[in-house]
């Protein structure tokens, strides 16, 4: 082979080489970065299943209160019927019933309400959370890369 074109060749296996090396590079980058997102998204569903679950059980406690309470309230408007006599009287009974049915509905709205607060405040929480962890582990990693 003459010089020349041996010089030529091994540019170009040098060339060839840097590619190979860049690509390798760039794929390892990608391969960090995909991970870094993958534990972000693994974390951040962890975190809205454990959120969710805190609000069905919330919900469920106050739906089993205010089922108690209504209960309560309607055991209480029967025991008064029975001592009532007349129609101005059960009248009476009736608008002070409607009137604990109005009560108890407004209760139950504003603790969902404080409930959906709540859940929301931990959820944005949540995502702060992650959002910080995926700003840290890109910090490392592109240290790591520069160190490298």
């Amino acid at each position: 082979m003459e010089p020349n074109t041996q010089r030529i060749a091994d540019k170009s296996q040098k060339a060839a080489d840097k590619v190979e090396d860049a690509a390798s590079h760039a794929a390892d980058h990608a391969r960090g970065m995909l991970s870094n997102v993958n534990n972000s998204v693994i974390k951040a569903i962890d975190q809205n299943r454990a959120i969710a679950l805190n609000l069905m059980r919330a919900m469920h406690e106050e739906s089993l209160r205010f089922m108690n309470m209504r209960l309560e309230h309607a055991t209480r408007a029967f025991e008064r019927s029975r001592e009532s006599q007349g129609l101005p009287a059960l009248l009476s009974l009736q608008q002070d019933w409607f009137l604990d049915v109005a009560r108890d509905y407004a209760e139950l709205n504003k603790r969902f309400s404080d409930v959906l607060h709540d859940v929301t405040e931990q959820s944005v929480n949540g995502a702060t959370d992650v959002v910080a962890d995926a700003v840290r582990n890109q910090k490392r990693e592109t240290g790591a890369r520069a160190a490298a």
